[in-house]
């Protein structure tokens, strides 16, 4: 070690000797200390009081770890001690602003998700709780024509003025039927429970239910069915035929009411017992069954009452 250190000032010495010819200035150690006591003003500076603490670096373990368990060091942006805390933790201690951030996550966590309203939507132009006239009409203005129209009496209905009819001798049962419905007529209760209308040309077939006077013969139905989608064939052109119809048709549906709430049932709706639309290729179908449900309470309670009349007269 010391023939090293002599060979060393061997080499060191012609350098200086040579800088020290040339009017170089040489460096001594006590130019390196730059403890100033003066400013450029000559100025008293007051003394700077440093804390070292000892860095413990252990040589098994990678840089990382050994900056990890030395992140205390004064001086160190990232230590908890020095108060170096990201805007983010800071929003979370005490404060207005910890709370508002908390009021805002909680009111997000427990809002729900927004679902739709199906009784707004309509199907051909058909609406929930139109009359028939209100439906015809925008089925009409579309290219539809009416194929078929059923009449209807509430069955409660149909067997008192049976018995009514029967009471007066009315046999028969096409006289019969006439009486029915007479006397349902003059109750106003007699009324379009289902209609259907076709398209032809597009092959498009529109079926409304309609509930009855007890809630004022409103749609509480409408069912959509096409066979643009049904193309049969297992070729080529068949295959590409049926799938572009099948794209084009659930393209359509969403750009009229949007992604569905239920996205594997393909239903649209607010839940529970209320309007909802439901889809599948070639197919829809939009119904209200609160209104189903209102229509025969209501024929329910007619009924109770015509029960407990008092028709004895012993």
């Amino acid at each position: 070690m010391r023939r090293l250190c002599y060979l060393c000032l061997l080499m060191l010495f012609p350098t200086l000797c040579l800088a020290q010819a040339r009017g170089v200035p040489v460096i001594a150690d006590e130019d390196l200390d730059f403890n100033i006591s003066e400013d450029a003003f000559g100025n008293k500076l007051s003394p700077t009081v440093q804390q070292n603490k000892d860095i413990s670096v252990d040589t098994s373990r990678s840089l990382s770890q050994n900056l990890k368990e030395n992140a205390n060091v004064e001086g160190d942006s990232s230590s908890k001690d020095s108060g170096g805390e990201s805007w983010v933790k800071s929003l979370f201690k005490g404060g207005d602003k910890s709370d508002k951030v908390k009021d805002l996550m909680v009111e997000q966590k427990n809002t729900k998700p927004q679902r739709s309203n199906a009784s707004v939507f309509d199907v051909a132009g058909v609406m929930l709780r139109m009359s028939f006239k209100q439906a015809e009409t925008e089925l009409l203005k579309r290219g539809y024509k009416k194929i078929t129209q059923k009449m209807d009496v509430p069955n409660f209905i149909r067997w008192r003025n049976e018995e009514k009819c029967r009471n007066q001798g009315v046999v028969g049962y096409e006289r019969l039927e006439s009486c029915i419905i007479k006397l349902a007529q003059k109750d106003n209760h007699y009324y379009i429970s289902q209609a259907s209308f076709n398209k032809f040309d597009t092959k498009e077939t529109v079926e409304i239910f309609l509930s009855s006077t007890f809630t004022n013969n409103k749609v509480y139905k409408v069912t959509y069915q096409t066979e643009a989608a049904g193309v049969k064939g297992n070729g080529t052109k068949a295959v590409y035929l049926r799938n572009l119809k099948v794209y084009d048709f659930w393209k359509k549906i969403n750009q009229k009411y949007g992604n569905p709430d239920d996205e594997e049932d393909a239903i649209w709706g607010l839940g529970d017992n209320r309007p909802y639309l439901k889809a599948s290729t070639g197919y829809l179908r939009l119904e209200d069954p609160l209104l189903q449900a209102l229509d025969v309470n209501r024929m329910s309670r007619e009924d109770q009452k015509f029960i407990h009349t008092d028709n004895y007269t012993f």
